[in-house]
């Protein structure tokens, strides 16, 4: 008790992680269970606009939906767009616009970096992770997206969700590695 109660910001801290660890669990599985039950659906909402201003913009990578682009959060993001874009059977890619553009709401919403259509029409959420980036919220908005795309095909359009690990191999739905996300995209 001394202990705690001259240093109490470790214990402090601890009882915070358990307390928000348990929030979330509770959330997601309230989640599972009400879009189990059809309490929830997906409705087509999202359009695209004709023109965007994003704050810090990129030059040209081809294939680009918008003369200028928001700016890359890092490297590995760059050059996923940049192998995309090198794919004859895209169309065209748009980097989201970070907490303003789409946004796939469940226990936690998830902003994928990137959204690409295919020449087929197949529309792509990619959320790219640097290796550091292995963790439960990436496990949640994982599961999450690869429950939208099934969701939201549903209404006719294939929709498909990808969070791609730079340098991981991952092992939950909706997640790929580098390598094996690159291998499905080019037979799509």
């Amino acid at each position: 008790m001394t202990d705690l109660e001259q240093s109490y910001y470790p214990y402090m801290s601890a009882i915070e992680k358990k307390v928000n660890r348990l929030l979330d669990e509770y959330a997601a599985s309230q989640f599972d269970k009400l879009l189990e039950q059809e309490h929830i659906t997906c409705e087509p909402m999202y359009h695209l606009e004709k023109s965007i201003a994003p704050l810090k913009m990129i030059s040209s990578i081809p294939k680009s939906l918008y003369v200028e682009e928001e700016q890359f959060d890092n490297e590995y993001e760059k050059k996923v767009v940049w192998e995309l874009s090198a794919l004859e059977n895209i169309k065209w890619w748009h980097r989201n616009i970070a907490r303003k553009g789409f946004a796939i709401n469940g226990a936690v919403n998830a902003y994928p970096d990137l959204i690409v259509m295919t020449n087929s029409g197949k529309i792509l959420l990619i959320e790219t992770k640097g290796g550091q980036l292995k963790n439960d919220e990436s496990k949640i908005k994982s599961k999450t997206g690869a429950k939208w795309a099934a969701k939201a095909s549903m209404a006719g359009r294939l929709y498909k969700y990808y969070m791609v690990f730079q340098t991981k191999n991952p092992d939950y739905e909706g997640a790929y590695s580098h390598e094996r996300f690159m291998d499905i995209v080019r037979e799509l």
